[in-house]
C-alpha cells in the first residue's frame, strides 16, 4: 500500500500525483486503475504508463457488451483496493477537517494507520 503525505484539499489530482512521488514507482507499460474524473492520463502518458478507467453509461440505460466485460474485470481487482481503503477508514482519521498546521502530524498518523493495516490479514487469499 502506497501512502503519501497529506495534501491540502484545494490541490488538483495532477498536482497531488506529481508531488506525492506516486509516479516514481511505475515503469513504462504499467497499468493504473482509476475512477472517472481522475484525469491524470496526460502526466502518465509522459512515463508511458496506461490508465484504465471503468466504462460508464454516458446516457445509455445499459453498458455495451464489451464494456460490461471490461467493467467486471476491473471490479474483480478494484474490490481489493476498496477493502484496503475501508480498513484505513476504520481508524476514523478522515472523518473531520484537519487544520493545515497539523499536516505533518496527520501524515504520520495516516502512515501509522497504513502500517497497522499492512499487519492485518491479507486482503487477497
Amino acid at each position: 500500500m502506497l501512502l503519501s503525505d497529506a495534501f491540502e484539499g484545494s490541490m488538483s489530482d495532477n498536482d497531488i500525483v506529481k508531488k506525492s512521488g506516486f509516479l516514481d514507482i511505475f515503469e513504462a507499460g504499467d497499468l493504473i486503475l482509476a475512477d472517472r474524473g481522475f484525469t491524470i492520463r496526460n502526466i502518465l502518458y509522459e512515463k508511458k504508463v496506461d490508465v484504465n478507467i471503468p466504462p460508464f453509461f454516458q446516457g445509455r440505460s445499459r453498458l455495451r457488451v464489451g464494456d460490461e466485460i471490461t467493467f467486471k474485470q476491473i471490479a474483480r481487482v478494484r474490490i481489493h483496493v476498496e477493502r484496503a481503503i475501508r480498513r484505513i477508514q476504520k481508524f476514523r482519521l478522515l472523518k473531520r477537517v484537519i487544520s493545515l498546521s497539523l499536516q505533518p502530524v496527520f501524515s504520520q498518523m495516516v502512515f501509522v494507520a497504513g502500517c497497522l493495516v499492512n499487519f492485518q490479514d491479507p486482503l487477497v487469499k
